[in-house]
């Protein structure tokens, strides 16, 4: 019989990488032509304009939101959204535990000791005091628990004290 012997030759000639490969060309290919296409922050157009008296989480200015702020750094750079020098509050959640809490007395790159797992907790997000939204308004009359703030431990002394 002719077949087998036509289909053995058929494979020893035919590559078994021969499909691999064009399909490796083809995305080559695909890469070339979309090569101009750029998904940077310079490319994407800004998104609609915050309603008037909204102030960005991170710069704290009015006139953009936070994806759009023009200091916004990276991901991975800083250990905080907010990169700026004020106090600011902050919203916090044990990656051991799952606790939760919120602070009016967060910092850029500083974290809080969870009160459980005593481990030290960065922020997950952080925006300005001056417009508190509801559940920002902190209750005054409570203590800040200066052992487990970061800031107050680099400092030597109470955060609040520093403005």
């Amino acid at each position: 019989m002719i077949l087998p012997a036509l289909s053995s030759s058929l494979y020893k000639s035919v590559s078994p990488y021969g499909s691999l490969n064009n399909i490796v060309d083809g995305l080559s290919s695909l890469t070339e032509h979309f090569s101009d296409l750029s998904l940077s922050s310079e490319a994407r157009k800004p998104s609609k304009r915050p309603p008037p008296n909204y102030l960005c989480h991170l710069c704290f200015n009015k006139g953009h939101y936070i994806k759009d702020c023009p200091q916004a750094r990276p991901k991975g750079e800083g250990l905080t959204p907010y990169q700026g020098k004020k106090r600011c509050f902050g919203e916090y959640k044990c990656p051991k535990c799952k606790r939760k809490w919120m602070s009016g007395n967060s910092w850029a790159n500083m974290g809080q000791e969870c009160i459980k797992c005593h481990i030290n907790v960065y922020p997950h997000k952080q925006r300005p005091l001056e417009k508190p939204d509801g559940l920002d308004v902190s209750d005054q009359s409570k203590e800040h628990p200066q052992h487990l703030c970061e800031k107050c431990k680099v400092l030597g002394y109470y955060c609040r004290r520093v403005q």
